[in-house]
């Protein structure tokens, strides 16, 4: 079956143009989310809102400390839907990080394949702004483009007075203004995948939760990852075997999630703590990220 016969199938099956938008939103964001690419989507009503009273004073128990990545860190992912036992490749998703002085300058992109664009066409664009010294983002902006469906925004954080400014809407010139008040430690989208691979793996054990607070479309999202176990050659296409740790994030039940377990990221158990793959049953089919490519990485990789 060629790929247009198989994009046809993939039509068929009522894959329709809402549904690639959330999925497309996971992949890009578990992460990796890590990691998020994204555990967090298909979320609605299950957020939290900031009230002034829910604040916390501010001190060093936000600050996570960078060990893992360096400031010219590529990666690049390979977006995998499966269809009828078959892995198609859809898109792929690229995060870059680099020097700025006083802060990291982040940015994930991804793309739907040309081939995908008349059935639905993705370009999608996050950039941030991290502090060094927290790895807590200072500013964010994204950039949506799917299908018909687009959205801008734009979020500083005055951390100082514990509120976020952000502009949003359809259009970069479409935007209303909203002043959020924010939990010091709260994250955003790319500052939590940098901020989860730092978790400290020195004495992880069986059952291991990490969590933080993430900031989306004016509201706030509690992310934790679980810690299962260290799994010695793991086999992922294109790699081979890698020593990996398995993590799972939880989920939000929603329109893409049917239930809270079933994400699986293995991550590289060397010192750059890398997302290999990520793995995930949906609600039509199952999808998964493959590392790619990278370049920039602050120590050797094992066996990727």
């Amino acid at each position: 079956m060629d790929s247009k016969s198989l994009l046809i199938r993939i039509h068929q099956l009522s894959v329709n143009r809402h549904l690639f938008m959330k999925l497309h939103n996971f992949l890009i964001f578990p992460f990796f989310l890590v990691l998020v690419f994204p555990f967090i989507f298909g979320i609605s009503d299950q957020s939290e809102p900031l009230q002034e009273q829910d604040l916390p004073r501010y001190d060093d128990y936000c600050r996570t400390n960078n060990n893992t990545f360096s400031n010219a860190e590529v990666l690049t992912y390979k977006l995998y839907y499966n269809v009828n036992f078959l892995w198609i490749g859809a898109g792929t998703v690229t995060f870059k990080i680099e020097d700025r002085g006083d802060h990291f300058f982040a940015e994930a992109i991804g793309r739907t394949h040309g081939g995908y664009d008349w059935i639905f066409k993705v370009r999608d664009t996050v950039q941030s702004i991290i502090n060094k010294e927290t790895l807590l983002p200072e500013e964010t902006v994204r950039i949506v483009n799917e299908g018909s469906y687009t959205r801008y925004d734009h979020v500083k954080y005055l951390r100082n007075s514990r509120l976020a400014k952000s502009e949003m809407g359809k259009t970069r010139d479409q935007t209303t203004s909203e002043t959020i008040y924010i939990d010091q430690c709260v994250h955003d989208i790319l500052s939590t995948v940098y901020a989860f691979r730092n978790t400290p793996t020195d004495h992880l054990g069986e059952q291991s939760i990490f969590s933080l607070d993430m900031l989306l479309d004016r509201k706030k999202y509690p992310i934790s990852m679980r810690f299962h176990n260290a799994e010695k050659d793991k086999k992922i296409k294109g790699i081979g075997p890698v020593d990996t740790y398995m993590i799972e994030p939880k989920l939000i039940v929603g329109n893409v999630f049917s239930e809270e377990d079933g994400m699986k990221i293995w991550v590289s158990q060397d010192n750059n703590k890398v997302p290999l793959l990520i793995e995930s049953p949906i609600a039509v089919g199952k999808i998964k990220a493959v590392l790619e490519s990278h370049s920039g990485l602050k120590y050797t990789p094992n066996g990727y």
